[in-house]
């Protein structure tokens, strides 16, 4: 019984292992970014991870998208120096889609007369997610010859970003590895990522369940039950034969 248990358990475990690793691949490899809020009414950026070995991603290159070859050439940086576990490359940008410019000591919309010069100093945002400082002078629209001039003293967009590797709770695709980025600032767009982690990271070996663990109690001592198997067969056989 335990020679069964264990050789079936082994084949088993094994075929599953390179099955899923070739499923979760080609998933991850075709994923698309999807977007929701989170809780903290956040948008968060989610996609599949790549879980193969660095060698797997480089035998197929030529399938990767341009940000994904970009991915395995930096894995491929830094994995000469350090062992790589989990990498991720995240593409956003800032966009602000318009900009009304208040004076900040009153709140009012500043207005330019035809007939006079503005020279308006620390046009300052009130709003936490987009800080800026702006100056404007010498407004003129009477006299073409003056040049007006806007300058941005500065401009700043606060932003905290949580990033995050995690098993995604689907037991028939074996918990495949997906990775997501928020950003506090609602003016930080990320439109792209790609990510990448071992293979060895598995949920049924890092973190398994009832059945699991027995499963892989048979995995790793199969071979010790095997012997004990042999032993008392072998000492049952002995004794027979000794008493007879």
């Amino acid at each position: 019984m335990a020679t069964i248990i264990y050789f079936q358990r082994k084949k088993i475990a094994n075929l599953n292992d390179q099955y899923q690793t070739e499923v979760n691949l080609n998933n991850a490899l075709n994923d698309t970014v999807s977007h929701y809020k989170n809780k903290r009414d956040e948008w968060v950026a989610e996609k599949l991870t790549l879980q193969t070995t660095v060698k797997n991603l480089e035998n197929n290159y030529n399938k990767l998208s341009a940000s994904q070859k970009e991915l395995v050439d930096r894995i491929k940086e830094i994995d000469k120096k350090n062992t790589v576990i989990t990498a991720a490359l995240i593409k956003m940008s800032v966009k602000v889609d318009s900009l009304l410019a208040r004076d900040g000591d009153n709140g009012t919309v500043v207005t330019v007369y035809p007939d006079s010069t503005v020279n308006i100093n620390n046009l300052a945002s009130k709003d936490t997610t987009f800080l800026y400082d702006i100056n404007v002078n010498k407004v003129l629209p009477a006299f073409p010859n003056i040049k007006p001039t806007l300058l941005f003293k500065s401009l700043e967009f606060p932003n905290t970003q949580f990033v995050n590797f995690y098993w995604k709770n689907d037991k028939k695709k074996g918990y495949p590895i997906a990775f997501s980025v928020s950003n506090s600032n609602k003016y930080v767009k990320v439109f792209n990522i790609d990510s990448y982690a071992i293979p060895a990271l598995s949920k049924e070996k890092l973190n398994p369940n009832g059945w699991q663990k027995v499963g892989n109690f048979f995995i790793r001592n199969g071979k010790n039950l095997l012997y004990v198997g042999i032993g008392a067969v072998g000492g049952a056989t002995a004794y027979y034969i000794i008493t007879k």
